[in-house]
Order: C-alpha cells, then structure tokens, then sequence
C-alpha cells in the first residue's frame, strides 16, 4: 500500500517537473563546469585554465616567422605620406625575453598593402643608450618601421635626467616620460588617430580592420569629442561582479521573483490546466527552492560567461585595465601629454583615468579584445620580483585564446579581396 502510494507520488506530474529540473540543473553545472572554466568572476573557474594559451600560441610563431623572414627583407612595404594611424611602441630591454620583436611581427604579418600603407610604425627604443637594446642593431627592426625613435636627439640636460631615472627608484617617472615621448613623437605625424602600446602584447590577424571599425563607431557617438581613447585591450579579471553594485544584483533578482510571481499569476488566473498544476505547495517550490537555485547558478557561472560585452565598441570607464593598447584621437594627445608633463610621476593608466575623470570624459573599449597580454616578465623594478611577475601574468583577456586562427585568416583575406574588388590596387597609396 505505501509502495503503491510513493510510486504514484514519484509518477505525478508535479514530481516529475521537479525531477526534470534537478535534472537540468546538473546538466548546466556540468556545462559551466567547462565554459567557465577560465573565468575569473565565476565559482567554476579552474586555475589551470584562466592563463591558458590557445590562439596566442598560434600568433606567436606567426609573428616570429616574420620577423625571420623580415631579417633579409629590407624592402618591405612602409607608410604613405598620410596614415591613419601612428603606432607608438615605447620599449625597453627586458633580460631574458623578446616580447617587442614577436608584437612588431604580429602587427605587420598578414596586412595588405593598402592597410600597410595607413599605418605609421614608429617604435620607441626608450633604453637611454639604444644599444643596450637587442633588437635596436639587428636588421630587423629597421625593415618593417617607418621610424625608429631614440633618445639620442634630446639634449644632455635631458639626456642625463633620464639616465638617473633609469634607476629603479626612477622606474615610474621614466615610464610615464617614455610614454608621453613616444605620444608625442606620433603627433608630429599627420595621422588622426594614435595606438600607444605597451611592448609585451600580441595582436590577432586582421587587428587593424577591426580597430578601423571600431573607430569608425566612435566616430559616430555623441560623445566622440569628449571620449578620451579606444581601448584595445583590458583585463577581464575586473569585469566580474563587482561589490559595490550588489544593490543592482539583489534589485534584479527581486525583479527576477516578481516577474515569476506575474507569470503564475497569470497562468492561473487563464488557464484551467495551469491552475490545476499551480498547487500553493508547487508554487512554493517554484519561488523558494528552484528560483534562487537558478539565480545562485546565474551567478556562480560567471558574469564574463553569461553577460559578455557585446562585439563592437562599449562604454569601459571603469574597471578596464591596463595601459596595454589604447587608440588616441589627435585632438586628445596635446591636453593628455600637457597633463602627464603637469604631475610627472605616476602610472600612466591611472593617470588616464585620473584626467579622463576630472573632465567627464569617454572611454571606450573593443569587444573582442584585439591585444592580448603575453608578458610573465615584468619591466617594472618595484614591488618584489615575485610580485612584479604574478602582477604581469594577472592582465589577461580569455576571449583571445578563443579566436581560431584559420578562420580569422580567412577573413582577412576576405577583407583584403573586397578592397582589390573596390579598385585598389598594390601600388595605390
């Protein structure tokens, strides 16, 4: 008799929407178990997988063949009269690592002539004596820049200044002045818009199409003549859920059980069937056990992996991170350098963002991410070098690693076909 009266309880349609929850609900842990595991802002992440290296393993060796390839080719395409845009590079030598050479690789391979002729490469070799620079002497280097910056033109007021700051004490203040040099030494170009990079970045195949678009979205916002730069590159690390907006969290999640409390309201107000599966004991289930249950999931699976940036351009004026790659309108760099020569010292990031705050200014930010951060070796002398190191590792964008390097390519060479198609030719400049 009980047997028969648990067998029809598990048999009812009520036990069986429960079971087929519970059921769901395993299989959706199971699924975040996998996708977010390299996701910093959920409880599922594996920290064997948040660094780990996919595409940029591809991009790498790509880069690394050009350049080998660029050793013996000195005439490689260069700039025309009027880019569009001035790359900036400060660098200096890092003992043990070549991040520098394998960035210049991966800027340059793949591009067309045309998206050659537009860009303006201008690396900043910032050590104060250039030789001290591996790649400064090698052939290399001079085949794919337009210009190669020094500091050998400054005066010996200046010169020996920055000598003195090339100590570790000085790190801070010579980094920002490197930075506001190789920003200025693009404004002497003509191009209107400039890419500041920091040396230990990689960029995927067909990096500038998608900066091209990118720009030409800002271009079309309100708020492009207050908006201080085009980020190509932030830390999704800082794009979890943040504490301070735990009012907007518990706000939606309220809003979440109100909008169920409306639906079964209805439903069982319309529909007979309904109100007959709608028991009070049922909707008490519903409300208090597998609602949370979905919310708690929602959560724990990540704010990265199930509220992504959408593609395109976005608002980021906050939590972006770092300083790796950042696109300056021209009218920007002039009042930003004035600023930077003001204080001095400081991180130039925070600063950035210091003057973009003062001012109520934009940021945007690339979605995806078209830089990727590889350097584990930091040029910074403060702090521990164990600290120096885990703090270089920890500026990260998964979404990179995610790219697939043949279909990236051949949508560059899809791109490249519709320019030819347009009427460009090789030797059109």
């Amino acid at each position: 008799m009980q047997l028969n009266r648990s067998l029809r309880i598990f048999s009812s349609s009520h036990a069986t929407a429960f079971v087929a929850f519970v059921v769901a609900y395993l299989i959706a842990i199971q699924y975040f178990r996998v996708v977010s595991a390299p996701d910093p802002s959920s409880l599922f992440l594996d920290p064997e997988r948040r660094y780990e290296q996919k595409y940029s393993l591809v991009r790498v060796k790509e880069a690394d063949d050009f350049i080998a390839r660029a050793w013996k080719e000195p005439e490689l395409a260069k700039a025309s009269a009027k880019p569009f845009l001035c790359v900036g590079v400060p660098t200096v030598q890092r003992d043990g690592a070549r991040y520098f050479k394998t960035l210049m690789g991966s800027m340059i391979d793949g591009l067309s002539d045309r998206e050659r002729s537009e860009i303006f490469f201008m690396p900043f070799i910032a050590n104060v004596d250039p030789n001290v620079h591996e790649a400064f002497n090698e052939p290399w280097l001079a085949n794919v820049a337009d210009r190669i910056l020094t500091y050998e033109t400054v005066s010996d007021e200046d010169r020996e200044r920055l000598r003195f700051l090339e100590d570790p004490t000085g790190h801070v203040q010579k980094a920002l002045f490197d930075y506001t040099y190789s920003m200025q030494g693009c404004l002497n170009t003509t191009a209107p818009y400039m890419l500041i990079l920091e040396d230990d970045v990689i960029s995927m195949d067909g990096w500038y199409s998608r900066t091209k678009a990118g720009l030409k979205a800002m271009e079309a916002k309100p708020e492009y003549h207050d908006s201080t730069y085009l980020r190509l590159f932030y830390n999704q690390g800082l794009q979890g859920w943040n504490s301070e907006f735990w009012p907007y969290y518990v706000f939606y999640s309220i809003l979440w059980e109100l909008f169920l409390i409306t639906v079964i309201y209805l439903l069982h107000r319309n529909s007979p069937a309904a109100a007959r599966f709608l028991t009070p004991r049922t909707i008490l289930v519903i409300l208090f056990i597998c609602s949370p249950a979905s919310v708690a999931l929602y959560f724990a699976a990540g704010r990265v992996t199930v509220y992504p940036l959408r593609n395109g351009i976005s608002k980021m004026n906050s939590y972006g991170c770092c300083s790796q790659a950042f696109v300056f309108p021209r009218e920007q760099v002039p009042p930003l350098i004035d600023f930077f020569n003001e204080v001095k010292v400081g991180f130039r990031d925070s600063l950035i963002e210091e003057y973009s705050d003062n001012r109520s200014m934009t940021r945007w930010a690339l979605t995806p991410s078209v830089f990727q951060h590889i350097g584990t070796r930091s040029s910074k002398s403060v702090g521990s070098k164990n600290d120096q190191d885990v703090g270089a590792k920890n500026r990260w964008n998964w979404h990179f690693e995610a790219f697939n390097s043949e279909k990236l390519h051949k949508e560059h060479l899809a791109l490249i076909a519709s320019e030819i198609n347009q009427g460009f030719t090789p030797d059109e400049k």
